[in-house]
């Protein structure tokens, strides 16, 4: 009895971990990613550990992956060049910043897995893929199953297909302002040692002729 209760806590444990705890620990470091913005398309599998948002009005694209062991990776939107949707393992639809573009219309009739790619201007990391449904998902926390799995597809197709149809904003740089012009030690040197003016004799002074004591002695003899 002891072991029975024992394997039903462990059971309910992970139940609790996989469909509460670990979603809302990636909601929250997708929160503290965005610095509190509100994402317009957000993805967390709490399966994968891993999770996806973009947050246009906050200039951001938040990536987690390996949650607890790896950071997060942040982008701007000028770094995404395009999206692509698999299904079955196959494009179904693909937009890009420059190149063919592939709309949403031709979808299998069965669908058995869904996946999305995100593709930036990084060489390090030039893109990321997110599952957003497998087959081995159904018994999952969030089983969304594979139509809503498509309809999150479509979504993020969408919403990055109207931000590419935007044109970049120019980034203006500022003008560099050139520094004083810096004199040549030569010139400093040579300054410092040459003499310096000589100044004009002082004028001598100049006596007043109402000065008694200063006046000829020979008038008042």
């Amino acid at each position: 009895m002891s072991a029975a209760m024992f394997a039903i806590l462990v059971i309910l444990y992970r139940i609790y971990e996989t469909r509460v705890e670990q979603p809302k620990k990636l909601e929250d470091e997708v929160k503290e990613a965005l610095g509190g913005a509100k994402p317009e398309v957000e993805s967390i599998e709490p399966v994968r550990k891993a999770a996806l948002a973009i947050s246009y009005a906050a200039n951001k694209i938040v990536i987690i992956r390996d949650f607890g062991k790896k950071p997060a990776r942040l982008y701007t939107v000028n770094d995404l060049i395009g999206i692509e949707v698999f299904v079955n393992d196959k494009v179904v639809a693909r937009v890009l910043r420059t190149g063919p573009h592939k709309m949403l219309d031709d979808i299998a009739p069965e669908v058995h897995r869904v996946t999305i790619r995100l593709v930036f201007d990084d060489p390090s990391h030039p893109d990321y893929e997110l599952v957003l449904w497998d087959p081995h998902d159904a018994l999952t926390a969030r089983a969304e199953g594979p139509r809503a799995a498509m309809e999150t597809a479509r979504k993020w197709f969408y919403h990055v297909e109207a931000i590419l149809r935007r044109p970049q904003p120019r980034e203006i740089k500022p003008v560099p302002t050139s520094p004083p012009p810096v004199p040549e030690p030569a010139k400093v040197a040579a300054v410092a040692e040459a003499p310096a003016p000589a100044l004009p004799p002082a004028a001598p002074p100049v006596k007043s002729e109402g000065d008694v004591l200063n006046a000829p002695l020979i008038p008042y003899i």
